[in-house]
């Protein structure tokens, strides 16, 4: 009976334990020179295997993943950083004319982007990609500090933000 009640109460902290669940939010759009008179369209954003679940990603060392207890991302991030990017054309150009890809219509700009590494370690959140603008491809790469590992969700936010930032800048040129 004793053991009975140390498995309920056990049960019942971890049922309080905090879980949380993050979004990687949009900071205030960058801004254009101009307005742009053509159609974009975004291919889904390809991720590494590790990012594809909910579970927030950390490394460990050079081989081992691990991921962040009771935190999980609230969408996935495919999908959520795909329709993150189209907000964020649209709003600095001012236009509507940013879709997923496909389309109806073919596009006159057709941006993909693929994710090669995005994942914190130690002290730092990494992001290493490649966007293609009607097939002609670019490298982004940085690096941003953090703290702690309570600050990797802001880290890879920053991150991510000066990857819209850069392909804001190569859209408008």
């Amino acid at each position: 009976m004793k053991i009975f009640f140390i498995i309920l109460t056990l049960l019942q902290f971890s049922a309080c334990s905090s879980k949380k669940s993050y979004i990687l939010y949009s900071q205030d759009a960058p801004v254009a020179n101009h307005s742009l008179s053509e159609s974009i369209s975004v291919k889904t954003i390809e991720l590494p295997q590790y990012l594809l679940g909910r579970e927030i990603p950390f490394l460990e060392n050079k081989n081992e993943i691990s991921y962040l207890k009771n935190r999980k991302w609230a969408t996935y991030l495919d999908e959520h950083l795909t329709n993150r990017i189209i907000s964020t054309l649209q709003k600095s150009f001012n236009t509507p004319k940013v879709y997923k890809y496909p389309q109806k219509t073919e596009p006159n700009i057709l941006i993909k982007i693929t994710i090669n590494k995005f994942i914190a370690q130690k002290n730092s959140v990494i992001l290493d990609a490649t966007w293609s603008k009607n097939g002609e491809s670019k490298l982004f790469f940085i690096e941003i500090p953090i703290l702690s590992k309570d600050d990797v969700v802001d880290g890879m936010n920053r991150a991510f933000s000066a990857l819209e930032k850069e392909l804001v800048k190569d859209i408008d040129e």
